[in-house]
């Protein structure tokens, strides 16, 4: 199955798409807290970053793009900075933007989440900003967006619906792309947050449990009634595939034929949960348009929801990550955090985009022991993401000496990646961190409190200085070290002897 997956993905380049729905900017401020204004008692943030990234339809089909359909979108925009922003953002990320239409009585839709920590806490979200929710679309700009769609949709293969219910998508809109996808024999996909029970005669809807529930009139409380759920949206509103997300249970799959298939959800530790539906909906359908069965859709699109929740902010997600997601489960957990540099500078860049502070260590870790628990959990406290630079064999047998390591790389790693605080890890064969600091560009780079500032590395001192990261000494647990835990047990065993 894997390898049926893989070749899947690689049959997305050059599909055509049209997203019609909802479109938003998502704005993430990230700052730190130092003091109160004087103005009043409300807290002062000093601005770190600003990102912005298409949302909820722009995320959709941000998200096609970036798994290298061609893609475009159609929905209504502010005459304002906001809505230039978002146009920007959305040609940048590879989406056609000819059917988007102005409207100078709204604002762009948009949502900020400021989020804000101290000199030794990690941060967390403080305050959210949303505009207004529109009314829906009528007159001069229901008709622009109805032209819209009717010039594009006999260039592409597959519509895909996004409702947020802020106005994009109404009777008249759902009537249009239901007729054209007739007419065009073009799959029809949709996903709306409070109005599935509209979307009726699609090939495809994909509502969470909550979402599903509602359009069905019946409470999900049990496997029982989930499966209530299930048929009547495929049998009473005449769809003919509903994939259930599940969250942390996973999938369930329902289709005309009254057959039902559960996918098991692939175990990540969830960032952030923003625009994994959207994730999951760009995947799947592009994995039908390359004749993925339903389960190998869900299969791909669960894989694809993994990867986007374990990175923060709204994120798109490539075909590779993908693949190396799967590569990681058929391995098993216990290597999922161990990745290659090039891996690993992906990853970082994407977490980079969203504000996130990176932390980089190294080192040897041949014993795990309290203190380096102790003293990577203070580091994972310095910033939102931690990369441990971790020695080959040879590289701790050429500081340590022979004998050592008493464990071999995959022992260590797998050990490492077991620790929560540890985000990715990365085996290094040079005499220093310097290239791995170069590369990964940490905003902080930690080290172990039987350092100072004079007897670090200095080639690795000068790479953060020169990248304007900060150099973090962190204190020691006294009386822990890998060299005495060695010592003890061998002067017990001749003491023993």
């Amino acid at each position: 199955m894997p390898q049926a997956l893989r070749e899947i993905l690689d049959s997305f380049p050059g599909k055509r798409v049209l997203v019609v729905g909802d479109l938003y900017l998502d704005e993430y401020i990230n700052g730190r807290m130092e003091e109160i204004s004087r103005e009043g008692p409300v807290p002062v943030i000093h601005m770190d970053s600003c990102t912005r990234n298409p949302g909820a339809a722009g995320n959709t089909a941000c998200g096609m793009a970036a798994l290298g359909a061609r893609v475009w979108a159609v929905g209504v925009l502010g005459l304002d900075a906001n809505g230039d922003l978002l146009r920007q953002e959305l040609v940048r990320r590879g989406v056609e933007t000819a059917g988007l239409v102005t409207d100078g009585a709204i604002p762009t839709n948009t949502y900020t989440k400021i989020s804000a920590g101290a000199t030794h806490t990690p941060r967390q979200e403080v305050l959210r900003v949303d505009t207004p929710r529109p009314s829906a679309i009528v007159g001069d700009i229901e008709r622009e967006v109805l032209d819209s769609i009717s010039l594009l949709a006999p260039r592409v293969q597959a519509i895909v619906v996004v409702d947020q219910a802020n106005g994009v998508v109404t009777p008249a809109v759902l009537a249009l792309v239901t007729r054209l996808a007739r007419e065009h024999h073009l799959l029809l996909v949709g996903d709306s947050r409070e109005r599935a029970s509209s979307f009726r005669g699609f090939d495809l809807i994909l509502p969470n449990d909550e979402e599903a529930a509602a359009a069905a009139g019946l409470a999900i409380t049990d496997e029982a009634t989930l499966r209530e759920v299930g048929r009547r949206l495929c049998l009473e509103h005449g769809n003919r595939l509903v994939i259930i997300t599940r969250g942390k249970h996973g999938m369930s799959i329902f289709d005309q034929e009254g057959n039902v298939s559960d996918v098991p959800t692939y175990a990540q530790e969830a960032f952030d949960v923003t625009g994994a539906g959207d994730t999951v909906t760009a995947t799947c359908t592009l994995a039908l348009l390359a004749g993925a069965s339903a389960m190998q859709a869900a299969m791909l699109g669960n894989y694809a929801a993994g990867v986007a929740v374990a990175l923060p902010g709204t994120v798109t997600v490539t075909p590779e990550q993908i693949k190396q997601a799967m590569a990681r489960a058929t391995r098993g957990s216990m290597q999922e955090k161990c990745c290659t540099l090039e891996q690993a500078s992906e990853m970082v860049a994407a977490a980079r985009a969203e504000g996130k502070r990176i932390v980089l260590t190294n080192g040897c870790f041949d014993i795990l022991h309290a203190g380096h628990v102790a003293y990577l959990e203070q580091a994972r406290a310095l910033g939102d993401l931690l990369v441990v630079g971790l020695n080959s064999d040879e590289s701790v047998r050429a500081l340590k000496g022979q004998g050592r390591p008493v464990n071999v790389l995959a022992d260590r790693a797998r050990v490492l990646g077991g620790l929560a605080c540890v985000d990715l890890v990365v085996p290094f064969g040079e005499s220093t961190a310097e290239a791995l600091i170069r590369a990964l560009r940490p905003e902080i780079y930690a080290k172990g409190g039987d350092y100072t500032l004079e007897t670090v590395n200095q080639d690795e001192r000068q790479a953060v200085c020169d990248l304007g990261g900060r150099y973090v000494i962190v204190e020691p647990v006294p009386g822990h070290s890998t060299t005495g835990i060695i010592e003890r047990i061998t002067a017990k065993g001749a003491s023993n002897g």
